[in-house]
């Protein structure tokens, strides 16, 4: 039974819980045990709040067992990128700056999913103020995929996609500015959902480029992420960047599939950025299958990619400037390598006058790719265009080619969906002959979560074959 409830999807657990056939307590002691098991070998979690999920889990238990029940989450374990803050429990952004840092209050996502009687685990190991696509941390570690350790789990939300995979969470909180729940969800083999800007607050996330940082879900499933992203979404006026509208119930479609849908190719999206054979197969594989299920898809042009990164470099280094100036300045050996550098490389560069243009020229960019959406209800690209490198040399191939991974890899597939602030879910593709998994890209236009979603879910239904595999720990 363990191992079933560890890799359980979260709405499986919701029903087996209510039904009185396991109990939270249950499922958080299967989850504690299969840290304790794997954990040394990934390292996707740096801190474990043992002691309090299994109170928790027992409060959860007497509460669903006298009949208050809070919804589909309630008892189910979770863990939280380590850049989101825990009350009373240590937040350290993976920094030398934060290591003693307790924070007094839950970040807004955390305090959505407890109200939700969701059951924190303990913090994910994070790249250094998540600050890019890799899985080592030069304070905390190196975190490694579960599907073959000699790979990075890519970033920065290394360890809440590898807990998932490995079994050691139901799901977790992640944070993407450049790709960082798609980057990491795509080589773990899971779900991870970017929402649109200003659904879930930011309020008690530590800042990267607060205008493309964004929260959401890593999941197992499409119905998993949106379980969890109807806890966690809502307006909080503590967060300039957060949006008063609507929240729909982004489960209640999920079984209406693609028929009639209008799904659109766009590489010019993603710069015709070359893809790996083996990945590009995975892809047209799973474009086939959503055909066959009734989707309609065509081929759209788009011709701003290259100004989309130009624009974005050019905010974001001054966002990421603008919070780690003074840290820089109080003590910059404090820094890793990697960060150290990211931060030196944009000190002294910075111009107001670029980063008003860039602004003003993301406006425009933003609205033609929205155009895009009057041709087609969803884009779909693949996530990322090789396999996940090696840890030792960061290296990966794309036919046959030996090339360095870096932001200039993931980029071209993921940033864009954070300058235009529109929501992208990453799923499974199935796995590669080396059995590291791959994945599609779902993009829709804003607020359109529900409909990424739906299509997400409908190519998980339709290949079953793709689904259930665990990593071979």
């Amino acid at each position: 039974m363990p191992d079933d409830l560890c890799y359980a999807p979260v709405h499986e657990l919701a029903q087996r819980i209510n039904k009185k056939e396991i109990s939270p307590l249950d499922v958080v002691e299967a989850s504690l045990r299969r840290i304790e098991e794997v954990n040394p070998k990934v390292l996707g979690f740096i801190h474990v709040t043992a002691d309090q999920a299994r109170k928790e889990a027992k409060r959860a238990g007497e509460e669903i067992a006298a009949g208050r029940s809070k919804g589909p989450l309630h008892g189910v374990p979770f863990g939280v990128k380590d850049i989101i803050d825990t009350a009373g429990v240590r937040t350290t952004m993976g920094s030398a700056f934060f290591m003693d840092n307790v924070p007094r209050e839950d970040a807004f996502s955390v305090a959505g999913l407890k109200r939700a009687g969701a059951i924190l685990l303990g913090k994910c190991h994070t790249q250094e103020f998540a600050s890019g696509p890799f899985s080592h941390n030069p304070h905390l570690g190196t975190a490694r995929n579960p599907w073959d350790l000699r790979r990075i789990t890519g970033g920065s939300s290394t360890g809440s996609a590898a807990s998932v995979a490995s079994g050691m969470a139901s799901a977790a909180l992640g944070t993407d500015t450049g790709s960082s729940i798609r980057g990491p969800a795509t080589p773990c083999g899971v779900v991870g959902l970017k929402p649109t800007h200003g659904r879930v607050s930011l309020s008690g996330v530590c800042p990267n480029a607060l205008s493309y940082d964004h929260v959401g879900p890593l999941a197992r499933t499409a119905r998993d992420a949106a379980l969890v992203l109807q806890a966690i979404a809502g307006y909080d006026p503590r967060d300039p960047y957060s949006r008063e509208v609507p929240v729909p119930d982004f489960s209640a479609g999920l079984e209406e599939g693609v028929k009639g849908l209008r799904l659109a190719l766009c590489p010019d999206l993603c710069e015709n950025t070359e893809v790996d054979a083996e990945i590009q197969l995975a892809f047209d594989r799973a474009v086939g299958v959503l055909r066959e299920l009734g989707a309609k898809v065509e081929t759209l042009p788009f011709a701003g990619a290259a100004r989309i990164r130009a624009v974005g470099e050019a905010i974001m280094s001054h966002e990421f400037i603008e919070f780690h100036r003074p840290l820089y300045a109080k003590d910059p050996s404090k820094y890793g390598e990697f960060t150290r550098k990211r931060i030196e490389d944009r000190l002294g560069t910075g111009n107001p006058d670029a980063y008003i243009r860039a602004q003003r020229e993301r406006v425009l960019l933003r609205r033609a790719v929205r155009a895009l959406f009057q041709r087609a209800d969803v884009i779909l690209t693949p996530s990322l265009p090789c396999l996940a490198p090696f840890i030792d040399t960061l290296k990966s191939t794309v036919n046959g080619k030996e090339i360095a991974y870096s932001l200039a890899v993931t980029q071209p597939f993921l940033t864009h969906q954070n300058m235009t602030g529109f929501p992208a879910l990453a799923v499974p593709a199935g796995l590669s002959r080396e059995g590291v998994p791959m994945s599609i890209q779902f993009i829709g236009p804003p607020w359109e979560e529900a409909r990424v979603l739906r299509a997400g879910h409908a190519l998980e239904q339709a290949t079953p074959e793709l689904r259930g595999r665990r990593p071979p720990l």
